[in-house]
């Protein structure tokens, strides 16, 4: 009866989050073919990742390889967000629906990362209630919604909160056979290596951080817990290298290997003020604080950090009055551990940045232990991790503002653990109250309505017939030039067009590392164009360079869609060919284009 019950209350939570993704998604889903969630260009090349491995698959083609960017060098996409899992996953949608397929990932994402996290908390308190409040704030927090605007990858996270749960058998309770909790948690790490690299290393930063911090906290346990721990551990290695050793020897032996960090260190952190201050994702969102919050220095993919001041005012209050239970403890001295990496290595202020290290934050940390040596052993671990990722190949790609996911997974799960004491405790004006700041704090985090989407709809020329004339596999240089993520509209016409033709450009990284195409004289006359440049006249020997361009790039078709200065991009082309093109389906085209002009 009691499993039945479970069952329920896990089927009933099930449907009230995916219930509640779809209402935060509705304005995409009320023309889900044509409109995609988020803004920008993400969402066209979250479509493109998508679209390209059932193709590879089914053209024989290495899922983990494309020449069909980038021609003729290619891209490795392990290197990139591809996510080859998450294409596999919806296969069947993604061929017929790529748009569709994209809308349905990033709306399940939500839903089953808060219900599998409802599910782990489960199993650290008693109440569904606190569970779900728990659940809750991880699946649809503002780290959530930044990233909802286009990265399907980085929120389809269902596997820290197993990871969480996995450790804490393997670090904890340790009753079960500790090779068989080792090759789950191997497993685990092989599925989101699968998904989004990043956060598998995130994950062992962070888990790493919690093994110190258990170490520290509970020193006379470590040498009889230790041998299992080690045990497990080696197993879920052992597990993750076989079910890895392909992807990641082509990652690291194949070609195109991108090495070097490919972001500043300080470009995407998280602001101090971020934490209090709401965003233009924020329904509750005062035109003087989305002020401030303009100028956090992050892009708004990566505006995750806000919390609340309700909500921090609950999370303190909670920890302070059951800072006796060891769970509360942990959970807290990690999520605010977490939101330090999180700043980057020097504070950032209203979108300024100090000279101030964030490492001095963790000498100021709350006293949540009973000596003051875990605050030290506080600063050597950030300082660790610090350099790994300044550092360490892989680790040194991680975005800093990305590990509020973490800080949210620790405050859900420090939330769930407030609630059940609290409700166990039978106060009524105690359980009142925190009823009243929950609400508050929910409130506080409700995102914006409507949430922003993206028109798809491209010229017809990709969608019906006329694409075909294009010779199956051939190379199409196509404008406006897809030399930006904000210009990767190019990537969704190829996936519109069903992968019809290859392409000398692209937004993925390649060696450099850069996520723009290998330069070329034509590349930068389209890009001038663009950008609106004023062009001088060409001289001959740059025309000399741009034919060879096109035939070193072995270009069989020029199409010119729909773009800002779409006139003078088509002149360059008419003046370079010396014909004029034809207008089909909405799009300038020159058939069999002939270098030898």
């Amino acid at each position: 009866m009691r499993a039945l019950a479970t069952r329920i209350h896990g089927g009933l939570a099930l449907l009230i989050y995916l219930g509640l993704a779809a209402a935060v998604f509705a304005s995409a889903w009320a023309a889900p073919n044509s409109n995609a969630i988020g803004v920008g260009g993400d969402p066209n090349l979250a479509i493109w990742f998508m679209r390209w491995t059932p193709f590879a698959l089914t053209h024989h083609l290495s899922p983990l390889f494309t020449d069909y960017l980038d021609y003729p060098s290619g891209v490795n996409l392990m290197w990139n967000t591809a996510a080859p899992l998450l294409g596999l996953l919806f296969w069947p949608i993604t061929q017929a629906a790529p748009v569709l397929a994209y809308n349905t990932a990033e709306t399940l994402a939500l839903g089953l990362s808060a219900w599998t996290a409802y599910l782990v908390f489960c199993h650290f308190v008693q109440s569904r209630i606190a569970a779900g409040l728990g659940g809750l704030l991880y699946g649809f927090s503002p780290y959530m919604m930044a990233h909802a605007l286009g990265h399907p990858p980085l929120v389809l996270l269902f596997t820290p909160p197993l990871m969480l749960l996995a450790l804490h058998h393997v670090l904890i309770r340790q009753r079960r056979s500790p090779l068989l909790i080792g090759a789950g948690l191997g497993i685990l790490g092989a599925v989101q290596l699968l998904l989004w690299e990043e956060l598998l290393a995130s994950e062992a930063l962070v888990a790493f951080a919690a093994i110190v911090w258990l170490a520290a906290l509970n020193r006379d346990a470590l040498r009889t817990r230790s041998q299992y721990a080690i045990r497990a551990l080696g197993a879920a290695a052992l597990v993750f290298l076989v079910l890895t050793a392909v992807p990641l020897g082509f990652q690291f032996f194949g070609p195109r290997q991108v090495h070097g960090a490919v972001w500043p260190p300080n470009q995407f952190v998280i602001d101090l003020l971020a934490f209090i201050v709401p965003t233009r994702l924020q329904a509750l969102a005062p035109a003087a604080a989305i002020d401030v919050s303009d100028l956090f220095r992050s892009r708004i993919y990566e505006w995750s950090g806000y919390l609340g001041i309700p909500l921090l005012v609950l999370l303190s209050y909670g920890t302070i009055l059951y800072r006796k239970d060891r769970q509360v403890r942990l959970a807290a001295l990690l999520g605010g551990f977490v939101a330090l990496l999180s700043m980057g290595p020097l504070i950032n202020l209203g979108g300024r940045t100090t000279p101030i290290p964030v490492a001095l934050l963790a000498l100021a940390f709350p006293p949540l232990t009973r000596d003051v040596r875990p605050a030290r052993l506080m600063l050597y671990v950030f300082l660790a991790i610090w350099i790994a990722m300044a550092f360490v190949p892989i680790v040194n790609d991680i975005l800093p503002s990305r590990l509020t996911l973490f800080v949210f997974l620790f405050c859900g799960l420090l939330l769930a653990l407030i609630v059940d004491a609290t409700l166990k405790s039978g106060r009524p004006r105690r359980i009142a109250i925190l009823a009243v700041v929950t609400a508050l704090a929910v409130f506080a985090l409700v995102p914006r309505q409507p949430f922003p989407t993206t028109g798809t709809s491209s010229p017809s020329f990709f969608t019906t017939d006329a694409v075909r004339q294009i010779p199956d596999g051939s190379v199409a240089l196509v404008a406006p030039f897809a030399y930006d993520w904000r210009l990767a509209t190019p990537m969704l016409w190829q996936v519109q067009s069903g992968m019809r033709f290859r392409m000398p450009e692209g937004f993925a990284w390649i060696p450099g590392p850069s996520y723009t195409p290998t330069p070329s004289a034509l590349g930068d006359v389209m890009t001038a164009v663009a950008r609106g440049t004023t062009m001088p006249e060409i001289t001959d020997d740059q025309r000399r360079s741009m034919l060879a361009d096109l035939d070193r790039w072995r270009v069989g078709t020029i199409l010119v869609g729909p773009m800002a200065r779409e006139d003078q991009m088509v002149q360059v082309f008419t003046d370079l060919l010396g014909r004029p093109p034809a207008l089909d389906g909405g799009v300038y085209v020159w058939w069999q284009v002939d270098t030898s002009r």
